[in-house]
């Protein structure tokens, strides 16, 4: 297949990925603009298109979202593979950290939310939240986990993505020697 097809492939996904993430966030918005925890929006509704498959529309975000970002690193390749590769372990250093940090905070959610179903005997984890620290903007936790898993998700592919890129370079000059 043709390189710059597939590429335009790629920005496609990426593009309707991004509009289907932006559409769901706007419909979230507008149908609850008014909310007491940051993020209830995104969970008070349960989508089922067949039987015995649900979701919320955090859920949605999500997949989109992480569809749209590795796509979008798809497309942006052949820009990627011209960066230098100072530039390039500086993106996998960045990444790194990011996949750290939100591995902490992953912990911190699911440590935080076993807690508050034991303590506080609920069943339903979606109405559990975070006031920590600013008791004035409560986040929802299962938006805040899902949130989290996103980053996380999106940063461990990028170490992926990027660290393959830097592979294939070294292959590729090994075999034009």
């Amino acid at each position: 297949m043709n390189q710059d097809f597939t590429r335009k492939i790629w920005l496609l996904i990426s593009i309707v990925s991004g509009i289907a993430t932006l559409s769901i966030i706007l419909y979230c918005i507008l149908r609850y603009p008014e909310f007491q925890i940051y993020g209830e929006q995104f969970i008070k509704d349960e989508w089922s298109p067949f039987k015995f498959v649900q979701f919320k529309p955090m859920t949605l975000i999500f997949f989109f979202t992480f569809i749209w970002w590795s796509s979008l690193l798809q497309f942006l390749k052949s820009n990627i593979l011209k960066l230098s590769k100072n530039w390039l372990n500086f993106a996998i250093l960045l990444s790194f950290l990011v996949l750290f940090a939100s591995f902490y905070e992953l912990f911190f959610n699911f440590s935080l939310w076993s807690s508050l179903m034991s303590v506080t005997n609920v069943t339903n984890p979606d109405i559990l939240y975070n006031e920590f620290p600013n008791p004035n903007t409560p986040v929802s936790l299962v938006y805040a986990t899902k949130i989290v898993i996103l980053i996380f998700s999106i940063s461990g592919y990028s170490i992926y993505f990027l660290h393959d890129l830097r592979k294939r370079e070294k292959i590729d000059k090994q075999n034009s020697i």
